[in-house]
This record gives structure tokens, C-alpha cells and sequence, in this order.
């Protein structure tokens, strides 16, 4: 398989660990990766914290110089849009700013398109000051409607709501977040959590509305404010952050298989064997949760990565990985292992108070998931646990003072 051409749509941490895999199997096949971005495959987790906060210059959010990319002999084609993959012929109609339209052939496809914005229904969604965050334009959108700022209101009280929070915050806004769901995190965690970022956000002044919605935006040309149902918010600058959605256009308009994601199977293959896909846009098999599942997370899309590479270059080598996540926040590093869903019974190690503790979340004994905020040994040693199916004595998981080796 070593002379195919292989094309990988997409610019970042999927498409980019690829390419970097395939090198290292020593494939000799062409390369080429094609983004519709201007810049060199790169790091989105930083895009809502350090980058947005000017701490990251852009150059340090690339995941390899462009030096790598030369020496290794991958093609980078960025500006290109992916219009449309003709299977039956095995190309990719696509157009670049400069050039129009045009075509590539491959013989093995990846598709590592990651995910997009849900939008909200607005009555006026193109009022200067109305932002999403996924890419670095959108940051640097956002940048520039903080100059002079002073009221942002964050719609959504998700990872990227609260990040955002937390900069705008630091940088002296007044800050409100408009949350729909009884609490903030609801989608992604328990209770626990939940109410102590709640109380944490607040001691830091920012103004938390849950069980509230948003009915419009006001303003003339540029925003002024935010109607809610329980009353009028000012803001000149509005971030909305109420999830994503997987880019899968394109394989669902080639027949490829899709369900809220592309569909793979445990190699990461399509339903069409010359069609690859990993990262944020695929839906995978988990032997673990013995269900299918899409991650949003950077571990994933690095895992997966290698997978495909293992798969294009036919040693199929199964993908089974427990998924961990991370969202930093003030000073707060919270660490997430596996995935709570189903959980029935939970154990508090350490004092919320103190600003360092865990939750771990049982299922039938068995430890499935953990939330570990400024507990990094915690969250190392859950991730094996959970892995391992490991039996816990949970009353010393509960005391602090006991090494978490020595819990089991």
C-alpha cells in the first residue's frame, strides 16, 4: 500500500496525527493535507483560554512548523474548500480562493473534519459583537470587539462558556452567563461539579442565570443587549457557546454513512473501505460502554489518528481508549475521566472548599468515570482504574490521607 495517494480533509489535531503516523510506519505514498483555514493544522483547546486571554501568540498553537511538514514531504493545501467527494471516481471537488475550482484524486480518503458551532435562532444573528469560538478567526473576531468593552453576556454554560468567562473576567468585563438547563455543565456532569463551578464563577463576580432563556438580541448594527425570559441583559459584546455539531456534510452527501457523526468501526474504517475518519466527527464503537459514541476531545482525536494510520497502512490495529478530557479555568484544572452516564453511586475525595478534590462515579461497583479538579494523581490513577475494571475499596478512596495506589 506504500505508493497510494492519501488525502486527509481537515486542520487539526486528527488530520495532523495522521500524517505524522503515516510518516513514522515509513509510508511512502503522497500526503496531502487540505484545510479550509489559512493556518498550519493546529490546537483548538487553547483557542478559549490562553490564546483568547493573549498569552498564546498563533504560532504556538501549531502542532508541527512548517518545517516538519517539508521534511516529512506532506503537502499542506490550505484555503481549500471540500465541496464534494465523487466516490465512483475517487475524487475531491474542491475550490480555492485564488485558483476556483478544481479536483484531487486519492486512494485512501480521511476525513478528520471535527465539528461546527450550533447556532442559535436569532432575530438578529449578524449584529457586530455576536461571536462563536471554533476557530482562531473567530478569537480574533472576538478581540476585537473587546476593545472598549465592558458588559459580555455568554450564552451557554458549557466548557467554552465557562472558559470564556474566565478570561473576560480577568480582563476586567462585567460577565453574565445565560444558561437554559437548571444548571450549568449539566451535559457533562453531575451535580457536584456543577454547583461548586457555580458558586466558584459567582466569587469571582461573574453573574450566573440558569433555568433562563434567551428570546433575542437587541441593537442597531452593533449589539446593545440581551432579552431573556426574565428580563433585559446589556452587553456590547455576546459569545454563544451551546454546543457543537459534527461535521459530517460531506460523507452524507457521498452516501457515506452517518448518525450524529461519521460512522466508523473499531479500525476507524467508513462504511466505505477507502474512506478513513477520526476525531470530534466520528461516531466509534466503545468496547468499554458497549455502545456507540462521539468524543469531542483531544485525546481521542490523537488516538484515532493512529488508528487510521495503523489502518491505511493494513495492520488494523483496534481502537479502545477511555476517554479523558480537560478544561482549565481560573486556577482550577479539572481533569475528566470516562463518562458518567448511568452512574449509581458517587465517592468525594478531598473538600470542595479547598479547591482540590475528585468525584468518582460507580456503575454496579465498578468504577466508570471521575471529575478531578487541582488532583492530577487522581485522575492519572482513575484513568487506569477505569480502565482495568479495577475493584476499589471506596471508604479509603473517600480519605485523602491514603495514596490512591493504595485504594484497591
Amino acid at each position: 500500500m506504500n505508493e497510494k495517494n492519501i488525502v486527509i480533509i481537515g486542520g487539526g489535531q486528527a488530520s495532523s496525527q495522521v500524517a505524522t503516523s503515516l510518516r513514522q510506519k515509513n509510508c511512502k505514498g503522497d500526503i496531502t493535507i487540505m484545510s479550509s483555514e489559512a493556518y498550519l493544522p493546529y490546537q483548538r483547546p487553547p483557542l478559549s483560554k490562553k490564546y483568547l486571554s493573549g498569552e498564546l501568540e498563533s504560532e504556538r498553537l501549531y502542532l508541527k512548523p512548517e518545517k516538519f511538514y517539508q521534511d516529512q514531504n506532506i503537502k499542506l493545501m490550505l484555503n481549500s474548500y471540500v465541496e464534494e467527494i465523487d466516490r465512483k471516481n475517487s475524487k475531491l471537488i474542491f475550490s480555492k480562493l485564488e485558483d476556483g475550482e478544481s479536483t484531487i484524486d486519492y486512494d485512501k480518503l480521511v476525513i478528520a473534519t471535527g465539528t461546527s458551532p450550533r447556532l442559535i435562532p436569532l432575530n438578529n444573528p449578524n449584529l457586530k459583537g455576536v461571536h462563536y469560538l471554533r476557530s482562531i478567526d473567530d478569537v480574533e473576531g472576538i478581540k476585537k470587539s473587546l476593545i472598549n468593552a465592558k458588559n459580555m453576556v455568554i450564552i451557554g454554560g458549557g466548557y467554552i462558556g465557562l472558559e470564556v468567562a474566565a478570561v473576560a473576567k480577568k480582563l476586567g468585563l462585567n460577565v453574565t452567563v445565560v444558561e437554559m438547563a437548571s444548571r450549568i455543565l449539566e451535559r457533562v456532569t453531575s451535580p457536584v461539579i456543577s454547583s461548586f463551578y457555580h458558586s466558584y464563577h459567582e466569587s469571582q463576580g461573574v453573574n450566573i442565570m440558569t433555568s433562563t432563556s434567551v428570546d433575542g438580541i437587541n441593537g442597531n448594527e452593533k449589539v446593545s443587549s440581551v432579552e431573556t425570559s426574565i428580563g433585559s441583559i446589556d452587553a456590547d459584546i455576546v459569545v454563544v457557546g451551546i454546543g457543537v455539531l459534527p461535521c459530517q456534510e460531506l460523507a452524507e452527501k457521498s452516501g457515506v454513512q452517518t448518525n450524529n457523526g461519521i460512522v466508523v468501526n473499531e479500525f476507524c474504517v467508513s462504511s466505505d473501505k477507502n474512506i478513513f475518519s477520526a476525531g470530534d466527527c466520528t461516531l466509534h464503537p466503545s468496547p468499554f460502554y458497549k455502545k456507540d459514541i462521539r468524543l469531542e476531545s483531544v485525546h481521542n482525536a490523537i488516538e484515532q489518528g493512529k488508528t487510521v494510520a495503523s489502518s491505511i497502512m493494513e495492520e488494523f490495529i483496534s481502537y479502545n481508549q477511555i476517554p479523558w478530557f480537560w478544561s482549565d479555568q481560573y486556577d482550577l484544572k479539572f481533569q475528566i475521566a470516562g463518562l458518567n452516564s448511568g452512574y449509581d453511586e458517587y465517592i468525594i475525595r478531598g473538600k470542595p472548599e479547598d479547591n482540590s478534590f475528585s468525584v468518582f462515579y460507580f456503575k454496579d461497583g465498578l468504577m466508570i468515570s471521575s471529575d478531578c479538579i487541582n488532583s492530577a494523581p487522581e485522575h492519572m490513577m482513575s484513568r487506569r482504574f477505569i480502565f482495568n475494571k479495577t475493584e476499589i475499596d471506596l471508604e479509603k478512596l473517600h480519605d485523602k490521607n491514603i495514596s490512591m495506589k493504595e485504594v484497591i
